[in-house]
């Protein structure tokens, strides 16, 4: 088992050794952390410099939201008679203690 108590995913392969189980359950658990918390915004100033996998923080939100590390993971530059904007969508950032452990 990996993770966290509490609920419990049951990954329904049967797998050839206990090592590989292990592998298998905590890329589930990394992949269920990442998309625990995501959100989508558009910012009026398109950021070339954006990209997918980039980490990063915001503001101008909730505490929970500002207090969060988050990851790009899709970036979409927009350039039409609106201007250059820029759309991203964010996701969690696993913490360091659970992607080096997995779980």
């Amino acid at each position: 088992m990996e993770g966290a108590e509490g609920n419990v995913y049951v990954l329904r392969r049967t797998y050839q050794n206990e090592e590989t189980a292990r592998r298998a359950a905590a890329a589930k658990w990394q992949e269920l952390q990442r998309g625990a918390a995501a959100f989508s915004i558009t910012l009026a100033r398109g950021r070339a410099d954006l990209y997918p996998e980039m980490h990063g923080r915001v503001t101008g939100f909730k505490s929970e939201v500002d207090n969060q590390d988050w990851i790009i993971a899709r970036v979409e530059h927009i350039i039409d008679e609106s201007g250059f904007t820029t759309q991203l969508e964010l996701e969690a950032k696993i913490p360091e203690w659970i992607a080096d452990s997995g779980g």
